[in-house]
């Protein structure tokens, strides 16, 4: 490294930081897995910033858990405006936890691993945690009680439109160590077979695997493990969210994403949140509606437009004069119709066997997206990406995101895989970790 004054080359500047980052891995480990001297953590911290000219930092949590941390702010970068690159108002909803407009950390580098026990923490150079089911993903986070939290769907999203508005798409670790296309893109691997590997060391790889190209950035996010992410589900293909990004927040625990949670709320056509149509009330002939009920009726939802006793006539979508009281207003699912997997305001097709698929950037649906699913990283903005596909199978799904080492093309910013029960657990699936204050 140059002691002189002068320009430095972003290799300087990464072997520095990089070097800084492997000694707090090493240190973590020669300490019982734990940081617990508070000027040494200082130390740590204020190296990591100056290195890294205020864009990495490290927090611990109680128990003496480091992770690295790469900020988001809620500057011009996070406004719909800048991500679109058009006249868009408002702010992406990932900044939005619990009311309050404020940043937010991701960590720098996926949760580790050593040995058979999986760790809250983002240290470079270490296996990937891994075999780690959704639920225990949440829990093992929580666990540190601070502001750790599993990375939340609304965070993947802003940083995949970040990516595609800088005009750059993450490589990865997506073909057994190195990635499919640019073969001498290679991380330094952790099992292998051959001259091919699976999981790679956090961070081993070249900045063209950090989601903006630099030493500076969070990398592995496109392959290596599959990555748990919060905050959303799919549940017989219907849509399921947290209002804006407070899975980062008061609904990051574990509470908060069970079963029958109160807190899933459906999308409707329009992007409002609402209630999830297996809550709703089925239609019943003979019944009083007021204007703005809501009913199922064979499998569709639909909104009452004025008030009336129900009748043959107006069963919603099946009787005469339906449509003088009714009006279909459907929920955002996942819908397998034909050959293709589209976005629709209904379920059909979905198998729970099978997984159906779709290019995520050539994803078409029967009706107008709302821009929420765009937010969220749910539907392409564009044709134009980001990369990866979509699976979806029937009953409750949660999502993982990104591909792993042997996704290939499939892999990507745009990876949305709801192939998984909460339960599943492997050696390709670990999670991807955020912080807030």
């Amino acid at each position: 490294m140059k002691t002189y004054a002068g320009h430095y080359s972003q290799d300087e500047i990464a072997k520095r930081l990089f070097a800084i980052e492997d000694e707090l891995t090493q240190y973590w480990k020669d300490n019982s897995y734990a940081v617990t001297d508070e000027e040494i953590q200082l130390d740590f911290r204020q190296r990591i910033e100056a290195a890294s000219f205020g864009r990495n930092t490290v927090r611990f949590s109680a128990a003496g858990l480091p992770m690295i941390l790469v900020k988001f702010e809620p500057n011009e970068k996070a406004l719909l405006s800048y991500l679109y690159g058009d006249s868009t108002a408002g702010i992406h909803p990932a900044f939005v936890i619990d009311g309050v407009v404020k940043s937010w950390y991701f960590a720098k580098y996926l949760a580790g691993r050593v040995g058979s026990t999986n760790y809250a923490v983002s240290l470079r150079g270490l296996e990937p945690a891994h075999t780690i089911t959704h639920d225990a993903s949440v829990t093992l986070v929580k666990n540190r009680s601070d502001g750790a939290h599993m990375a939340t769907t609304a965070e993947w999203g802003y940083i995949s439109l970040l990516a595609m508005r800088n005009a750059f798409q993450s490589r990865g670790n997506t073909h057994y160590g190195r990635h499919y296309v640019q073969t001498d893109e290679y991380g330094v691997g952790v099992i292998s077979s051959g001259d091919r590997y699976g999981r790679t060391l956090t961070g081993s790889g070249p900045y063209a695997w950090s989601h903006d190209g630099t030493p500076f950035g969070v990398f592995d996010l496109v392959g290596n493990v599959w990555k748990w992410t919060a905050g959303m589900r799919i549940v017989n293909g219907e849509i399921q969210v947290f209002a804006n990004n407070n899975a980062a927040g008061t609904l990051s625990t574990l509470a908060a994403h069970a079963v029958a949670s109160a807190e899933w709320k459906a999308i409707d056509i329009n992007g409002n949140l609402v209630t999830p149509e297996a809550d709703l009330d089925p239609w019943a002939d003979a019944t009083p509606y007021v204007t703005g009920n809501i009913v199922m009726n064979d499998g569709v939802r639909y909104k009452a437009t004025g008030d009336h006793t129900s009748a043959t006539a107006t069963e919603p979508g099946t009787g005469v004069d339906w449509e003088t009281v009714w009006v279909r207003e459907g929920t955002l699912h996942y819908r397998y119709t034909g050959s293709a997997l589209i976005l629709s305001d209904y379920a059909g097709g979905l198998d729970p066997s099978t997984s159906r698929t779709a290019t995520f950037s050539a994803m078409t649906s029967d009706i107008t997206p709302p821009d929420i699913v765009k937010q969220l990283g749910l539907y392409p903005k564009t044709s134009a990406g980001p990369l990866g596909t979509v699976y979806a199978r029937d009953a409750e799904r949660m999502p993982i995101r990104g591909g792993h080492w042997s996704s290939t093309s499939y892999a990507g910013f745009g990876c949305l895989n709801m192939h998984n029960t909460r339960a599943h657990s492997s050696y390709g699936r670990g999670l991807a970790l955020a912080y807030q204050e």
